[in-house]
This record gives C-alpha cells, sequence and structure tokens, in this order.
C-alpha cells in the first residue's frame, strides 16, 4: 500500500487557489512545519504533527490545535537543520510519496534551500497552483501530463540525456550545467521517459 503525505512549510500559500481546494486530503497524512500551520489552519485541515521552534505559527492557530490534541516537536530557535529539513527527515522515512505545499514562495534563501532538499529526499515533490518541481531520477518516466510544458534544469554537467515522448526529443547527449538546452519543451506523449548516465537534474513543469 502506497502511503502518502502533505508538508506544509511557511513559504506563500495562495489559500484562495482552487488547487489547494481540490486536493483530497483524506488520502494523506497531513504535518506542518511551524508557520505551515498557518496554512493547514486556514484550509480546516487537523495535522498529525506541527515541528519546529513555533516562532512562526500563531498563537491563534498552536492554541487551536492543542485543544484539538495535535502533537507538537518543539525545537530551539537555534539549530543546525531548518524546521523544514527536520520534518522532511521525519516524514519521508514513513512514507512512499510526500507532497511539499507552501514551499516555493516567501524568502529565496528557503526557496532555494528547498530545491536542494528535492536531491537530498527523493520521494518529494514541491508543488503550488502554478508548478511542480522534482528531483529527475536516472531513469524517470512522466505520466498523464501530456500537453504541459516542462523544463529540465541540470545541477551538474549531465552525461548521457535522453528524451523520448517529447516535442523535442534527444538520444544520449551530454548537457552542461551552464546550458539552457533543456528549457521549455513540451510533453507529447502520456508516458515520457527522461533517462541520463551521470549527473543531477531539477524538474519542472509548467500547469
Amino acid at each position: 500500500m502506497i502511503k502518502k503525505a502533505i508538508i506544509f512549510l511557511n513559504g506563500e500559500l495562495n489559500i484562495n487557489s482552487s488547487f489547494y481546494k481540490e486536493i483530497d486530503y483524506e488520502s494523506y497524512d497531513i504535518y506542518c512545519a511551524d508557520g505551515g500551520s498557518n496554512h493547514s489552519y486556514n484550509l480546516g485541515l487537523t495535522p498529525k504533527l506541527i515541528l519546529g521552534d513555533l516562532d512562526s505559527a500563531s498563537i491563534e492557530v498552536i492554541e487551536y490545535y492543542k485543544k484539538l490534541g495535535v502533537k507538537f516537536m518543539k525545537f530551539p530557535t537555534s539549530k543546525d537543520l531548518t524546521d523544514g529539513e527536520l520534518i522532511l527527515d521525519l516524514v519521508t522515512s514513513k512514507y512512499n510519496e510526500v507532497l511539499v505545499l507552501g514551499g516555493l514562495g516567501g524568502r529565496s534563501d528557503h526557496f532555494l534551500t528547498n530545491l536542494n532538499l528535492l536531491e537530498k529526499y527523493k520521494n518529494i515533490v514541491f508543488e503550488d497552483e502554478n508548478e511542480i518541481l522534482f528531483n529527475v531520477d536516472k531513469n524517470k518516466k512522466i505520466e498523464g501530463q501530456k500537453g504541459q510544458t516542462i523544463s529540465l534544469i541540470p545541477k551538474t554537467d549531465i552525461k548521457g540525456l535522453t528524451l523520448k515522448g517529447f516535442l523535442y526529443s534527444i538520444d544520449n547527449i551530454n548537457i552542461s550545467r551552464r546550458s539552457s538546452r533543456c528549457m521549455s519543451n513540451i510533453i507529447e506523449k502520456e508516458s515520457a521517459l527522461i533517462k541520463y548516465v551521470e549527473g543531477s537534474i531539477l524538474g519542472i513543469i509548467q500547469k
């Protein structure tokens, strides 16, 4: 059985977007990193756990969830890891799929750190109403995204990259980390394939 979780981080989140209202939250366990609990509260959700130093969660939200018996894990403000990385460490070890919300907007330093965490935790996806961000495995199938725009961002030099099922398909070529060649491709098949031999790639699908 596939176990799925949602983690709310404290980045910007457009609570009025239909995307957040249409998620089937009952199929996920909900977790919050500190101020991410403000988002879950505004969406009427009850998390299994709220983790962090609690300097971003509102007092109203903290008191509300305490009354509901939600579990809290409190950490000091001075620590080696962000609240987001701490909760990802905990949740990714227990679930097959982890959807991270509230991780793409807000402070640039947090956003860039989150991009690096995609490489550390292979079973997470960052998503908002506009984009889906994910680490691209060396043999990655993209399912059910026909017609969508996808960009592949090389985080290192890439060896032996092959793309099948895209408007611009390529076969076993090397891509420099400084190259923009894989920007704004189009997914043409219901099942498309990305393969490469060596390197690290960030995938971004535009909705």
